[in-house]
């Protein structure tokens, strides 16, 4: 299993941080949903509380909160991101479900409770 990012939106100050999960974090984060919250600590941020807002797989595929799986399908949907809608225009696409498993390689997050630690400093180095 590789390394995960974690993109933690700050609401507060409107600015995002990237973060690297280990694989022994992103163990404890495997069958979460879009929607969770979880603990700053998978993310070496103790005190911290945050919400999975969403997250795609190395392949690129974005999660869909509303389809409640932990891989990949090709669903119909009637409206594309990024295009208007045409009457009777309808596209198969492949998303990937709102649980993150094994393959997703980015997290993204929105801090809910805050820490003792400010979300700017480096983190650690690990060897």
């Amino acid at each position: 299993m590789a390394n995960a990012i974690a993109v933690i939106g700050d609401p507060q100050s409107k600015k995002s941080y990237k973060r690297e999960v280990q694989p022994e974090h992103m163990s404890g984060l495997i069958g979460r949903k879009i929607g969770d919250e979880v603990d700053g600590i998978f993310f070496d941020l103790p005190g911290y509380r945050m919400k999975i807002t969403g997250g795609s797989t190395s392949d690129g595929f974005p999660m869909k909160k509303d389809l409640s799986i932990s891989g990949k399908k090709r669903i119909l949907v009637t409206y594309s991101r990024g295009e208007r809608a045409k009457k009777g225009l309808r596209r198969r696409l492949t998303y990937r479900g709102s649980v993150i498993g094994s393959d997703t390689s980015q997290i993204n997050l929105k801090v809910i409770q805050y820490g003792p630690n400010p979300l700017e400093e480096p983190q650690k180095e690990t060897k």
